[in-house]
């Protein structure tokens, strides 16, 4: 898909919406509707009309996730276009793409996650979605001027009811025949208006779904156990609001199993012992305090992970110990002044070690970041918003190798990263935005030192975005739709290069990604839904220079875990039942992804898939909802992750994606 194809395909887009749109609103006048809630996102570290916001952000609430079988994060690009997510070997290294911008960086991705403000570790990215869940929000495109490094595809912001004062239990279970999932979250005061206190549990087990090549031993279980305590202080009337949590993970699994091209259809693992236990505790303090006009908060977070992994007969044990604090301030909604506003601070240390027993090596590397920003909305008349933003980083990196390697290194860079968009409301229902937005990675020591590397630094990244979007909601909230488009370009890319399992972080020229992506949500009266999104990309190295194969130029090809075509669509039906036995809701979904490459070479890779998921749910009130489901109903075999084996005999080998389930849902609160 070249340029020119895909502004075509953006223009004949834009008018099927725009034809499209104005025959719903039409036949919405001739009926009456409920009035839906306005969303409003925090995503952009303040409260503000999604709609009116100018950037591409998606949000999804819990009843969302529901309706599409979304029970943890790598399961949203089952509801987010222009995204896709897979495990690539294990759930540590989970691939989030969005707008081709893939994660070819294991340690560092291009979307970062955040969970009620504060960022998490990358190897709990697959991690189960909470049980007190309240909304998920996608910001797309570099978002450099309000997270800092990494974001350069986009950052997902989930958020949690924060513990307050109802007593309530709520309880969840999931049966099938890929495995179980069970969920306790217990809510209670614990001083009159003053102090409040949750608990919650979850518990996933998934069954082996590989055979092992030489013995016909099942392989590939994994379970999942999550215990989070938190304490909240938050007096009626006052201004101030603090929260204490802590969170501790266990993930048992040997998921990392690999099968050969010939064998895929079987799925016959090779007899390469892979195991992995990754345990994380988390801490965070957050307080916040109400000035009138504006709101100043703190963010402490800690993270410690610990992921003791064999892989393919490798023992290669990780640490990392991550400090982050952030102190803002932002202006309250709806206080009618002519600038909304966020400023901060921010500050994080990170403490990495991997290991390598075999060769009696060991890597470390401590890494302090220092940022400061500011982003604010204009609002230069009633309909018409401009939002500048800006950010300045501050990285200083210290590298520490011995064993196969020797080394000692430090370095330090800095970015300054600017932001302008603008937004305008041609009618209350139409919106049209504009923005330019940068991204940036700092450069750095790879983490994976080996006496195969030629080279142990590499340079920072940064990444240019220029895109335009138009926005629909309907005065009722019924219907909303959205299109953008898009255009940006990525300096120094930074991307595993060699060969697996020797690869190491180098730059290997420029890469430029353009595209498009829609989405609409129509809900109507007669119990009919329909949502679906679109992405068309094509992420593409514009020049290209390896230092491991100088000789070799790739300019032209795909970049890696960047499918081309991405879909999502699902239909429901809610009716109600006789004699006030609550509602059916039936539902059938689907999600496409066009051909995926695993390496830059464009040789190995997955090609293009369709999945089919059905279900009905029944909810016999608001509190208790069971479902019947089947995901991947025609049970479609499909690759997730590969790579060349050929150093070990095997070929090309590759990792499989979940098959046929079938099972039940049920959710209870009291």
């Amino acid at each position: 898909m070249r340029a020119n194809a895909l502004s075509g395909v953006s223009a004949l887009t834009l008018a099927a919406v725009l034809s499209y749109n104005s025959a719903l609103a039409q036949d919405d006048q001739k009926q009456d509707s409920t009035v839906l809630e306005v969303i409003t996102v925090t995503a952009t570290k303040r409260t503000e009309d999604v709609h009116k916001a100018a950037a591409t952000i998606y949000s999804v609430d819990d009843e969302d996730l529901r309706r599409a079988g979304v029970s943890a994060v790598d399961q949203l690009d089952k509801v987010f276009p222009d995204t896709a997510i897979d495990m690539r070997s294990s759930r540590a290294y989970t691939n989030i793409t969005v707008r081709g911008q893939s994660s070819v960086d294991f340690y560092n991705p291009s979307v970062q996650l955040y969970v009620d403000g504060l960022p998490q570790d990358f190897a709990t990215f697959a991690q189960v979605l909470p049980n007190d869940l309240e909304n998920v929000e996608l910001l797309y495109g570099p978002q450099s001027t309000l997270y800092g490094r990494g974001a350069i595809g986009g950052v997902i912001n989930v958020t949690t009811r924060k513990p307050d004062d109802e007593l309530r239990l709520g309880v969840n279970g999931i049966v099938s025949t890929t495995g179980v999932e069970t969920g306790l979250v217990f809510n209670t005061p614990l001083i009159e208006d003053t102090l409040f206190g949750d608990a919650s549990i979850n518990f996933r087990r998934e069954f082996a779904d590989y055979t092992s090549m030489t013995t016909d031993d099942k392989l590939g279980a994994t379970s999942d156990w999550t215990g989070r305590a938190r304490l909240r202080y938050a007096p009626t009337g006052s201004p101030l609001d603090i929260m204490f949590s802590a969170q501790r993970d266990r993930l048992k699994s040997d998921e990392e199993q690999f099968v050969m091209e010939s064998l895929v259809d079987r799925r016959k693992a090779l007899p390469m012992p892979s195991e992995y236990t990754l345990d994380t505790s988390s801490y965070g303090l957050t307080a916040s305090y109400d000035l009138g006009d504006a709101t100043i908060t703190s963010l402490s977070g800690y993270q410690d992970r610990d992921l003791d992994r064999t892989i393919f007969g490798s023992y290669t044990p990780e640490t990392q110990k991550t400090f982050n604090q952030e102190l803002r301030i932002a202006s309250n909604p709806g206080t009618g002044n002519a600038i909304d506003y966020v400023g901060g601070l921010s500050y994080q240390y990170v403490d990495f070690e991997r290991r390598i027993p075999a060769y009696s090596m060991a890597a470390r590397q401590k890494i302090g970041s220092y940022a400061a920003f500011g982003d604010l909305t204009w609002h230069a008349t009633d309909r018409w918003d401009i939002s500048p933003g800006v950010r300045f980083d501050y990285e200083a990196v210290k590298a520490h190798a011995e064993g196969g390697v020797s080394l000692d290194g430090t370095d330090h860079f800095s970015a300054f990263s600017p932001k302008l968009g603008t937004s305008y409301a041609l009618t209350d229902e139409w919106q049209v935005y504009g923005l330019y937005s940068t991204g940036f990675k700092a450069g750095g020591f790879t983490r994976t030192l080996t006496v195969a590397n030629i080279a142990y630094t590499y340079d920072p990244q940064t990444t240019y975005n220029g895109e335009a979007g138009l926005k629909y909601r309907s005065d009722d909230g019924s219907l909303t739709a959205s299109l953008s488009a898009y255009y940006n370009v990525t300096k120094d890319y930074q991307m595993f290069v060699g060969v697996q399992p020797l690869q190491y972080l180098q730059n290997v020229g420029e890469v430029t990604s353009k595209g498009i992506d829609f989405r609409l949500r129509k809900e109507f009266d007669r119990g009919f839904g329909i949502s679906g999104g679109l992405g068309l990309n094509r992420s593409e190295f514009t020049k290209y220079h390896n230092p491991v194969t100088p000789g070799t130029d790739l300019t032209g090809n795909r970049v890696p875990y960047a499918p081309a075509v991405t879909a999502n669509l699902m239909v429901d039906y809610t009716f109600d039942l006789p004699n006030d036995r609550g509602q059916l809701i039936p539902r059938v979904g689907v999600s496409y992804q066009s051909s995926t490459f695993f390496d830059e070479t464009n040789t190995i890779g997955q090609s293009a898939y369709a999945l089919v998921d059905a279900g009905v749910s029944w909810k016999v009130k608001k509190d208790v909802v069971a479902d019947l489901f089947v995901n991947n109903i025609f049970d479609k075999t499909y690759s997730v992750y590969g790579f060349d084996a050929s150093s070990s005999g095997f070929g090309n080998v590759y990792q499989l994606g979940k098959g046929r389930s079938v099972g039940g849902r049920l959710s209870i609160q009291f």
